[in-house]
């Protein structure tokens, strides 16, 4: 598995999309992943929609769009850092997307990782063209503290590392920015 760059330039991204549900996230957890994600994103004072570099082994600008979140979505989000993961998985979901590949599980703790990506079009029976996701979102850091988040993350991923890729995305919300990279 080799993440590609679309053709698609910026790549678009809206939050509200995952209201409508993928293989493994819920229509209720992907609007939830959503609100979260547009808390984080106006917290840092952005409005939508805002251009997110995206860079790594997938390299494109990206235009984030979401709904303003509103005063109940504030309170109800106001653990930075609980808000700040959430975000991160919405986000990474639909970057992944642009990829050609799904969130289709959810994993199990101590696998050092967060979920399991597959194609959308198949039914990845016995792990069969899946790859391991793990997702990781900072509310404001620079550059250096995105890569050694990264290099972090890489390395939580080696107690599941084998025959199946992983790829790590960590989402920085003050720029916005999104590295991914692929192990």
């Amino acid at each position: 598995m080799n993440l590609t760059t679309p053709n698609i330039s910026p790549v678009p991204l809206v939050l509200g999309d995952l209201g409508n549900g993928r293989k493994g996230i819920t229509p209720a957890y992907g609007q939830t992943l959503a609100e979260a994600a547009s808390v984080c994103l106006e917290e840092q004072g952005h409005t939508s929609p805002t251009e997110m570099q995206v860079s790594g082994h997938f390299e494109s600008p990206g235009k984030l769009e979401w709904n303003i979140p509103s005063d109940q979505s504030r309170r109800c989000w106001n653990d930075d850092g609980f808000a700040t993961e959430q975000g991160a998985y919405g986000i990474a979901a639909l970057l992944v997307e642009h990829c050609g590949l799904e969130v289709v599980l959810r994993s199990k703790k101590k696998t050092g990782f967060d979920f399991w990506l597959g194609s959308p079009n198949e039914d990845n029976t016995l792990f069969q063209g899946l790859a391991r996701l793990e997702v990781s979102g900072i509310r404001n850091g620079d550059a250096s503290t995105v890569d050694a988040r990264v290099r972090q993350k890489l390395k939580q991923t080696n107690p599941s590392d084998g025959k199946l890729p992983a790829i790590v995305v960590v989402v920085e919300f003050g720029s916005p920015i999104v590295k991914i990279v692929e192990k």
